[in-house]
């Protein structure tokens, strides 16, 4: 089988077997024309989802015409591995892009694809991806956690990113195209299902701290975004049993300016990294 390199900070997927890889550290690609550069792909009336042969991953939504509703509007979806050092202080660590692995070939359909590989400091890691009826499923989980020194734990994040309109260059200094800008964010919304069965309603130009109890509370089971820059798509985010979220943003900023759904599961509940996410754009 033929194989290609993998990059820092991507991906999808995972929950191979030990023994299943090559030594080889390389993803391959999608041979059709319109698809040179990618991995894998999968595509629905409502969203196209890509990861290149470099391993970057993204989501695009799209409008009732099938276009995409802004090319600024991508959310991309990452692989993070974190530690949290003696002192309290968390880091991220690097994935290694020659230590990815899969005997997977490019695909346009992916079921139940898995990759392994390493990050900085040794720490061994895989990932699951599957597309089924419109949906994405992640997974993913640590391979080596007790022989880990510090506590370390596998996690996805999905970034919604920024969807305030832009600004003309002739309205800058506009009160009224200022006004438009804000009238258009308005009605823009964030619903969360807590872990504990509550929920919580936050408006899009609403400034919260997102890892506040009184936005992710104990934990987010799911999340319903709706901002009019999606054209009416709304976008789901679901933590499947024995995982959950957080939501997190840069110090109070509006949910509409851009904010991450961290998800990750109970090591302690779920040893063999069963647990999943699901991303649904509607």
């Amino acid at each position: 089988m033929t194989t290609r390199n993998f990059r820092t900070g991507l991906l999808v997927g995972v929950l191979g077997a030990a023994g299943m890889f090559p030594l080889a550290a390389q993803l391959p690609m999608l041979s059709d024309k319109e698809m040179l550069g990618y991995f894998l792909a999968a595509d629905s009336k409502s969203f196209e989802f890509r990861i290149g042969a470099d391993g970057k991953t993204s989501i695009k939504v799209l409008d009732s015409k099938g276009n995409p509703v802004n090319s600024k509007l991508a959310i991309p979806v990452t692989f993070s591995i974190e530690e949290t050092l003696p002192g309290g202080k968390t880091i991220s660590r690097q994935f290694s892009p020659e230590s990815l692995e899969t005997t997977f070939p490019a695909t346009m359909k992916p079921k139940d694809v898995t990759f392994r590989g390493k990050a900085t400091g040794d720490i061994g890691f895989e990932v699951f991806v599957t597309e089924e009826r419109g949906a994405i499923t992640l997974g993913g989980h640590l391979l080596n956690p007790a022989e880990l020194k510090n506590p370390t734990r596998f996690g996805i994040e999905v970034r919604i990113p920024n969807a305030v309109p832009e600004a003309k260059p002739d309205s800058e200094g506009d009160k009224k195209a200022a006004k438009e800008r804000e009238d258009a964010v308005k009605d823009d919304k964030v619903q969360l299902m807590w872990t504990d069965g509550k929920k919580a309603r936050i408006a899009g130009d609403e400034a919260v701290e997102g890892s506040s109890k009184e936005v992710s509370g104990p934990g987010i089971s799911a999340a319903v975004v709706q901002f009019a820059a999606f054209k009416d798509r709304k976008i789901q985010v679901t933590a499947g049993p024995n995982s959950s979220m957080m939501l997190r943003n840069p110090s109070k900023r509006r949910l509409v300016e851009g904010f991450d759904l961290f998800w990750s599961a109970d090591p302690a509940k779920d040893p063999q990294g069963k647990a999943r996410l699901t991303i649904e754009i509607r």
